[in-house]
């Protein structure tokens, strides 16, 4: 039986190498040394999870749980231990270099830690799943304990992912690398997909429902004219404002999925008793939004997706409570359908795919509406007009397009315009994720209110990997105090932010805090007195919503 610090020791190879094709060859080289149920269990662990995405399990043992058994194991206190993460970026790896290097009982097989991770699973009280945790730690070397932990975490963060391993499972057998990919789609388990390739079996894998699948995204563009030419070819949609989901259905089962691949049926169960009344089986991609019911005689308006503001406060919440049903309805409007009746639509052009939704619209599902546009010009109506409606924006569809799970193209374009953008302060920064882990890259931003400095938001997108280097080397110079991984600093870096919209929020001092910002650009050449004023967000909250900003 093979130990699983194969696994663990190439996952360090991987995220020393250098460029993913060097990455692929290793994962490669280490899946042909396996076979069967091995096999099968190592794809999995090597792609960041001990489980099929079918299974929809997880281990549930939080950050505490961890620290203390790996406190008990190496000796130290949990602030240290603690403040070694903080400054490294990862528990696990924290916990690798307080470790003896050899442990104290017999190493993990493979199939061991499999089991071990299915017992952390089904531990329901921290205290078990942390003397669980005690023996795992106790039988594992250093590199053994980092990848663990980090499969543990959710995020290897090692430069590759499940599409990398998928390359390395077709390099490995010399198999199709779409092949590959559509099996595992289709499955919902990378570990099923690795023997199947081995075994020359991939295309006796059939279609699976009941497990997250990852969605086809959009390429932005700035402007009309960047699609002017090719208008012909695409069918044009709004873009709802709500939360993208795929909604699975059979027989009186639902399950809805988020774009994080998380579960979020319990959190809308009247869209899921809405769907199970439909006939049939099927697998739709739409929008989660907030409805608003169509009104009374006496009222003005009309029935339609109502503001993200209010979906905002359904979001989190496992099992919402009757009267926010009540308050706040939601429903789902379907845009593109993937499965139905027994057949997987994934490689039929779009326009099947449309028919077949529109099938599906005639039994009772919501489903977006579809426009044809011929010109630039038209195509900005188009957009006024969503927009109007309250929308994001377009999306534009080519009529032949598949749909390629978990990839962006330019066969689908997504237009939405930022609706302002205001000059802040800096006053907070923090390490980020995955490959910018230890780089200060995750901005907290204020606005000025008198003589002080008031928090509106938070970004981490827009500035380039370099310039993010730069600017961590002067936050860390004008640090002012620190607060686990957050680092307070003077107000005095300038950056230009723009969002789609402002919303009430009472977590900022401010009492606002703006949706999607993200940094437009650094601003040297302004100081903090030249930063917008809490004022000039009041007025643009009353502008841009058509309500009265809280005054105070």
């Amino acid at each position: 039986m093979t130990e699983y610090r194969l696994l663990a020791e190439t996952l360090e190879a991987v995220a020393q190498s250098r460029g993913k094709l060097a990455k692929i060859a290793r994962l490669a080289q280490t899946l042909r040394l396996l076979e069967g149920e091995e096999l099968v269990l190592a794809a999995r662990l090597l792609s960041g999870s001990p489980f099929a995405e079918w299974e929809e399990t997880v281990t549930s043992a939080g950050w505490a749980t961890v620290a203390r058994a790996a406190a008990a194991v190496t000796g130290w206190d949990l602030d240290t231990l603690g403040a070694c993460a903080v400054a490294i970026g990862d528990l696990g790896e924290a916990v690798s270099l307080l470790l003896p290097e050899a442990p104290a009982l017999a190493e993990m097989t493979i199939g061991e830690t499999d089991l071990l991770f299915r017992r952390l699973a089904t531990l329901r009280k921290a205290i078990e799943k942390q003397a669980l945790l005690d023996e795992v730690l106790r039988r594992s070397t250093p590199v053994e304990a980092k990848y663990f932990l980090k499969t543990l975490s959710g995020g290897l963060r090692i430069g590759a992912d499940v599409t990398t391993v998928e390359e390395g499972v077709a390099q490995a057998f010399g198999a199709d690398r779409e092949a590959v990919a559509r099996a595992h789609r289709d499955s919902g388990d990378i570990g099923q997909t690795a023997r199947a390739a081995r075994e020359g079996t991939l295309s006796q894998i059939g279609f699976r429902l009941f497990h997250p699948i990852g969605f086809m995204l959009a390429s932005p563009i700035e402007d009309a004219e960047e699609v002017a030419q090719e208008l012909p070819f695409f069918a044009v949609e709004d873009k709802f404002d709500g939360i993208r989901a795929h909604a699975h259905k059979e027989g009186g089962r639902v399950e809805l999925f988020s774009r994080t691949l998380d579960s979020v049926t319990e959190q809308f169960p009247e869209i899921a008793a809405s769907l199970a009344l439909l006939p049939g089986s099927f697998l739709v991609d739409g929008e989660i939004v907030a409805w608003r019911a169509k009104p009374s005689e006496a009222e003005t308006g009309k029935e339609g997706p109502d503001s993200f503001f209010k979906l905002q406060r359904r979001l989190g919440r496992k099992a919402p409570e009757p009267a926010l049903l009540a308050e706040i309805p939601s429903a789902f409007i379907g845009y593109d359908c993937l499965y139905r009746n027994g057949e997987a639509l994934f490689e039929m052009p779009w326009e099947d795919r449309r028919r077949s939704l529109e099938e599906l619209g005639r039994v009772g599902l919501r489903v977006s509406e579809v426009f044809s546009v011929a010109t630039s010009e038209q195509l900005e109506e188009r957009f006024a007009a969503a927009r109007e409606r309250g929308n994001e924006g377009l999306v534009l569809k080519q009529r032949d397009s598949l749909y390629q799970a978990g990839k962006r193209g330019r066969a689908w374009r997504k237009w939405k315009k930022a609706t302002a953008t205001l000059d802040v302060v800096v006053t907070a920064v923090q390490q980020g994720n995955g490959k910018r882990a230890g780089m200060l890259s995750d901005y907290t931003f204020a606005v000025r209110s008198g003589d002080e400095f008031v928090n509106i938001g938070k970004a981490y997108s827009g500035l380039t990997d370099e310039e993010i280097r730069t600017m961590g080397a002067h936050f860390r110079k004008i640090t002012t105090a620190r607060y686990g991984p957050v680092r307070a600093v003077a107000p005095e870096v300038v950056l230009e932010v723009a969002f789609d919209t402002i919303q009430k929020s009472s977590r900022h001092k401010s009492g606002f805090a703006l949706r999607f910002p993200r940094i437009a650009r650094l601003r040297p050449d302004k100081g903090p007195a030249d930063a917008n004023t809490l004022d000039d967000v009041r007025a643009l909250y009353a502008r841009l919503t058509g309500s009265a900003a809280p005054s105070e």
